[in-house]
């Protein structure tokens, strides 16, 4: 083994370092935090607080928010930027300059900023508290666009010719042809979109206000909240819940989306 691998080797059990003391925190008896390496070990292990996120405390309800406003609005946020980033990859249109610099300026603009005016239109629009509310802003993805677009310029364009000389009309050439050679690319903004929207925290808390529609990180901020004390145990299970799907999406997608990135750098 090589010093370059030692040093890879270090830094991955650094930075997963924090996931294994949650985890062993959410297996532990009571609510006490390991300190010494030594407490590790100690004191037992048990699936109790596992079992207290059922028992009455919402969290199944939230989990079933953040999978139901992620399983919508990612599939859909993907195609949306396979579109858009293909129309600026490939479309000769007026203003195309502009709409890049727009897209552009969106993803440097930090979304809190948006947040105000988001929340007075959808109170306008009767949106506050609702599952669309929660979809809509995950739509249109800055990122995922401009992605898409550099994606598709290192693409060959002779199929597409080929395609528009059999006849094929933008739409089909689009779903037969350009979609199924994306999977790459599209594999990187469907885990970026699935790791935002998951972990959303600001919107939905803002523009929900009954407990049925909160999410699984609004959730667990509430249920750190006590007046006493905090249930680390409870707390930190939850937490590991939520980290499981974000962690299994990276296992499965890995080397899409190592491809889409080499791809869409140029390489």
């Amino acid at each position: 083994m090589n010093r370059a691998t030692l040093w890879l080797s270090a830094v991955a059990l650094i930075s997963i370092a924090p996931m294994l003391y949650m985890a062993r925190v959410s297996l532990g008896v009571g609510n006490s935090l390991p300190i010494a390496p030594s407490d590790w070990w100690s004191g037992g292990f048990t699936l109790d607080h596992y079992r207290a996120l059922g028992s009455g405390n919402g969290m199944g309800r939230f989990a079933l928010n953040s999978l139901l406003v992620t399983g919508i609005a990612v599939p859909l946020q993907v195609l949306l930027s396979a579109a858009a980033g293909h129309a600026l990859a490939r479309g000769r249109f007026a203003a195309k300059g502009v709409f890049l610099g727009l897209a552009t300026a969106f993803l440097i603009l930090p979304r809190q900023v948006t947040l105000v005016p988001l929340y007075l239109l959808f109170a306008r629009l009767g949106l506050l508290d609702t599952y669309p509310g929660l979809i809509l802003p995950h739509l249109a993805d800055p990122f995922g666009v401009l992605f898409m677009a550099h994606y598709y310029q290192t693409l060959s364009p002779e199929l597409e010719e080929a395609a528009r000389t059999d006849g094929l009309s933008p739409a089909a050439t689009f779903w037969r042809i350009i979609l199924p050679l994306s999977g790459p690319g599209l594999a990187v903004v469907g885990v970026n979109g699935f790791l935002t929207t998951w972990n959303a925290f600001l919107h939905p808390l803002v523009l929900t206000t009954s407990e049925s529609m909160r999410t699984l990180p609004v959730g667990l901020a509430l249920f750190a909240q006590s007046e006493h004390s905090v249930d680390w145990g409870a707390l930190l299970a939850g937490s590991t819940l939520a980290t499981a799907p974000v962690l299994l999406a990276f296992v499965i997608f890995q080397r899409q989306i190592v491809e889409g990135l080499l791809q869409g750098s140029g390489r």
